[in-house]
């Protein structure tokens, strides 16, 4: 192990839970469940209400909710696993919920601590993977502490939610993969399409650079690294009651991004926060058309290149987003993010340029956490 990346990773860590104990401490009373985000539009299931979840008032929420329910409950078998509004969307997504489940020992009291570990985990490895990635680039290994500041890594953080789970994965594709290490890719491959539905992309463009080469054995070989993340989504359509809807609200391309364009969120503040949250909101959306658009350069040598492919078949998988997501602050960072943090480390200045558009309107919705911790010192 690399003295240098697990330094990072350890330093990535505690960066990353001092965060979460400051905002606990000083913006939710010391009221850990706050990371969850649970909103009182969707009613606390009986057997969880007794543990005194924090519920913000006249909200939805946010997924980490479901997240939440699904880690007490992976297998949906009392009223908090069906608490899930959406299971058909969320619960093929147990790679996070499941660790911390059976890190918990499926001891309620243990789990929420559980889903923290395995959260800062996740962080901890994308942090290590980043350095390996680094260091081969020449760059000092230090640097990447500095992930728990990205985007997908800070959302993640502050709402328990999958998607720093998955950009790490894919930071760990990137390593093993150019040069290949079998054993431990497979391990990533099957690890990511348990994480969420575009983790099977990861696959995707592993099996493009196979096919390139025409080693069509180990195409099939490594497919079987996804048997997990399909067995466990056939069970989920067929055994939970919703699981078998598709989730999908949409496939037009670009749909999604006209849509917000055409209807931007409002907001009730100040004239001069407002403009500062109009410019940013346009300068991150800027960031995300400019990541999807840079894959394409030169996509005919995705095949010589799996992380190249992986970035052609993430920008594709954007395109395709639904309404909904480009609106939100938070949903195409996170989202996206294994596309952003690949042409991040491996471009040019202009490929670094998305990440840095969309980071700031990232950190703006963080702000009234961070005074409150200001405040509260």
């Amino acid at each position: 192990m690399k003295r240098g990346a697990l330094a990072a990773a350890l330093l990535c860590c505690a960066l990353g839970a001092s965060w979460q104990w400051l905002t606990v401490r000083f913006n939710y009373g010391g009221n850990w469940t706050a990371l969850f985000c649970h909103g009182s539009q969707f009613p606390l299931p009986p057997s969880l209400a007794v543990e005194h979840i924090y519920v913000f008032a006249n909200s939805g929420g946010y997924d980490g909710q479901s997240y939440h329910y699904m880690a007490h409950d992976p297998l949906a078998r009392g009223d908090i696993g069906r608490a899930v509004p959406d299971p058909s969307l969320r619960y093929p997504r147990i790679l996070l919920p499941g660790l911390a489940h059976l890190l918990a020992l499926g001891r309620p009291v243990w789990i929420d601590p559980a889903f923290f570990a395995c959260n800062l985990l996740f962080l901890g490895l994308g942090a290590y993977w980043l350095a390996v990635l680094l260091e081969r680039r020449a760059i000092h290994p230090l640097f990447a502490a500095l992930y728990v500041l990205v985007p997908v890594a800070i959302i993640s953080l502050d709402r328990m939610l999958v998607d720093l789970a998955l950009a790490s994965l894919a930071l760990g594709f990137a390593v093993y993969v150019e040069p290949e290490r079998s054993g431990r890719l497979y391990l990533v491959l099957a690890a990511a399409a348990l994480c969420r539905e575009s983790g099977f992309l990861l696959f995707g463009a592993y099996a493009w650079h196979l096919l390139t080469l025409r080693r069509l054995r180990r195409i099939a070989l490594f497919a079987t690294a996804l048997i997990p993340a399909v067995v466990w989504i056939l069970w989920v359509r067929t055994q939970l009651p919703g699981g078998a809807a598709t989730g999908l609200r949409s496939l037009a391309p670009f749909w999604g991004m006209i849509q917000a364009v055409l209807h931007p969120r409002s907001y009730e503040f100040s004239a001069a926060v407002v403009a500062a949250i109009q410019v940013l909101y346009w300068l991150q959306l800027a960031g995300i058309v400019f990541a999807l658009a840079l894959p394409f350069r030169g996509w005919g040598k995705a095949g010589t290149e799996p992380v190249r492919a992986a970035c052609l078949l993430f920008a594709c998988f954007g395109i395709l987003l639904p309404p909904g997501v480009y609106d939100d602050p938070f949903a195409g960072a996170r989202i996206l993010a294994p596309l952003m943090i690949f042409e991040f480390v491996r471009g040019d200045g202009w490929s670094r340029l998305p990440l840095l558009l969309v980071t700031p309107r990232v950190w703006l919705e963080l702000a009234p956490q961070v005074l409150g911790i200001l405040r509260g010192l």
